[in-house]
C-alpha cells in the first residue's frame, strides 16, 4: 500500500501556517513534487489526496489536503510521467 503513496507524510502534521508538510526524501518520485500538483500522500494509517503548495530550498514539502476520500479525489492525481 506504502509503494501507491507519492509521499509518505503523517497527515496529522503541520507546519507554522497550518498546513500539511514532508520531505522530498520521502517522494517517491521528486520531479513530481512542485507547486500545484496533486499527489497522494499519508502512511500506514491515512491516505489522502493533496495539493502541494510549496517546496523550499531545504527539501522540505507544504501541501493541503483535500476534502474528501481518496476515491472521490483519486481522477485528480496526475499519473502522467514527466
Amino acid at each position: 500500500m506504502l509503494d501507491e503513496l507519492d509521499v509518505i507524510a503523517d497527515l496529522n502534521a503541520e507546519d507554522d501556517d497550518g498546513l500539511g508538510w514532508s520531505t522530498l526524501s520521502d517522494a517517491r518520485d521528486t520531479d513530481r513534487v512542485r507547486p500545484g500538483a496533486m499527489l497522494l500522500a499519508g502512511n500506514e494509517s491515512a491516505k489522502a489526496v493533496v495539493r502541494v503548495v510549496a517546496v523550499d530550498d531545504d527539501g522540505q514539502i507544504h501541501f493541503s489536503i483535500l476534502p474528501g476520500s481518496v476515491a472521490k479525489n483519486r481522477h485528480l492525481l496526475d499519473r502522467t510521467s514527466a
